[in-house]
């Protein structure tokens, strides 16, 4: 079974241990052996790790897994959790597969003008996209920064969206078990 590395923000949720449960359960469905956070061998002895002791956890289990399937669903703002940003940037630097996710169907730029810039046109008469402070936006079609989409598809991972913001973007799975199912068929055709 290949490991699969699971990032995400799941783990600040309230039910976490849950929610990544039925991620684990869903993974290994799809002939995935999970690691990472909320991972049975990551889960915390009694008392509170430091933060270096889950760095060197997350580090250990990012090395030794072999594909990394991200929630970038925005997190605490307009864009992905930066933790997981950062999993995904080091697993791609890793030569790692590296696929993502988000609950989120609406591009990077438009989450921009919608909730940074609360509905204001942007100014499209220079070319370049700007708000009313001035700033540039990135509006190139992507799901988050043209990093983070831009990073996985070079490396031939995919980045999928939820059609429509689910009720509870922060616990659907349907984006996810659909990743699950491409990623896969991705490796089965890889082995053949």
């Amino acid at each position: 079974m290949p490991t699969i590395y699971l990032a995400g923000p799941e783990v600040f949720l309230p039910d976490a241990q849950a929610l990544m449960a039925q991620k684990r359960r869903l993974a290994r469905q799809f002939g995935f052996e999970p690691t990472g956070p909320g991972s049975d061998e990551n889960q915390a002895p009694s008392g509170i790790l430091t933060a270096d002791a889950i760095y060197r956890r997350n580090d250990l289990a990012m090395r030794k897994a072999e594909i990394c399937l991200a929630n970038i669903t925005p997190f605490r703002g307009i864009s992905a959790d930066p933790g997981t940003v950062y999993e995904i940037g080091f697993m791609i630097a890793l030569g790692k597969r590296v696929w993502a996710y988000s609950n989120h169907p609406d591009d990077y730029g438009r989450r921009v003008e919608a909730d940074w810039y609360r509905g204001q046109a942007l100014d499209r008469t220079s070319g370049r996209p700007r708000g009313p402070d001035g700033l540039a936006v990135e509006e190139h079609g992507m799901a988050d920064n043209l990093m983070i989409d831009g990073g996985i598809t070079a490396t031939g991972g995919q980045v999928l969206r939820a059609a429509t913001i689910p009720a509870d973007p922060a616990r659907d799975l349907a984006v996810y078990e659909q990743a699950l199912v491409l990623l896969a068929q991705s490796v089965t055709a890889d082995r053949s």
